[in-house]
């Protein structure tokens, strides 16, 4: 089989995608994603919401599109109710296979951006209600008693946490926790991403306690979150090796490809600066499939 972008996204999995309909600007519905997987020759994709459990949009889905795999999950944003177990238990009945921790309603979004609750980039169509960030910590710097039932719940599910927008002391307070309770599948969001940026160092850190690190595509490939070369993304595969790696597109923005087109720039550009071939199937078919429980 010849080494190809193309060879890398047959039987691929999208960890992390946003589409229409949504409270932000979206190019692409989720059908669009469906039929663009399909001629990418993708297994499937986890649809990502800010506002919203997106189960019932991947059934509708997977109806039209049976030849591909769409999941849904949720995002605890203050939209949902935020670190609500009973929202969270829903969603797993429904079928949730990826909880995401609070987005851009989380506190550390909120600091980070300097009290935007959206994102700089680019804005909701309608105002939203003010309110105080998220966080998975109470004051005292502890996991908060409604998200330790939270990850108790995931346990149970043997579904994926995902920590989206927590801050470095939230992620290393959460995995903790979720190591002690039993959750088995813990992935650091986007840790390729200004916000949520990490060293080397401390990606080994995470990775020695078990996590998934995920690698996004926007971070690299779209014009409106460019804040990385391929070269260095590269040079971190290396280093780290691809067995506790994952690549997604974090795509649907206004600007730049769609999703499966972002992970093949992303997959090519990483190719030409020489990450192995093999580090990358990993990351893009065997590492997304197991976090979301399917034969990989």
């Amino acid at each position: 089989m010849p080494e190809t972008d193309r060879e890398l996204l047959r039987d691929a999995i999208d960890l992390h995608a946003h589409t229409a309909p949504a409270l932000f600007n979206r190019p692409i519905d989720d059908l669009d994603l469906a039929e663009l997987a399909r001629d990418y020759r993708m297994r499937g994709f986890v649809l990502k919401d800010h506002d919203m459990q997106t189960t019932g949009r991947a059934q509708l889905v997977r109806r039209a599109h049976p030849e591909v795999e769409p999941i849904g999950a949720i995002v605890l944003n203050r939209s949902v109710g935020g670190l609500d177990p009973h929202v969270v238990e829903a969603a797993l009945h429904y079928g949730a296979r990826v909880i995401f921790m609070p987005s851009n309603h989380s506190q550390w979004h909120s600091e980070y951006y300097q009290g935007i609750s959206d994102y700089p980039q680019f804005g909701r169509r309608r105002r939203q209600l003010a309110g105080a960030g998220v966080s998975v910590l109470d004051s005292s710097g502890h996991l908060t008693q409604e998200t330790g039932r939270i990850l108790d719940l995931i346990a149970d599910a043997d579904a994926c946490v995902a920590t989206s927008h927590l801050s470095l002391a939230e992620i290393r307070v959460l995995q903790d926790e979720a190591i002690r309770r039993g959750v088995g599948k813990f992935v650091v969001t986007h840790a390729n991403w200004a916000l949520s940026r990490l060293d080397l160092d401390v990606q080994r850190e995470l990775i020695a306690k078990g996590a998934y690190l995920e690698y996004v595509a926007s971070a690299v490939v779209s014009p409106l979150f460019h804040e990385q070369e391929f070269g260095e993304l590269a040079e971190w595969i290396r280093h780290l090796g691809g067995d506790r790696l994952v690549l997604s597109s974090d795509l649907g923005q206004s600007e730049g490809p769609h999703h499966p087109e972002g992970l093949r720039q992303l997959v090519a550009g990483l190719l030409d600066a020489g990450a192995p071939y093999a580090e990358l199937e990993k990351m893009t078919k065997v590492n997304p499939a197991v976090l979301l429980g399917l034969t990989p």
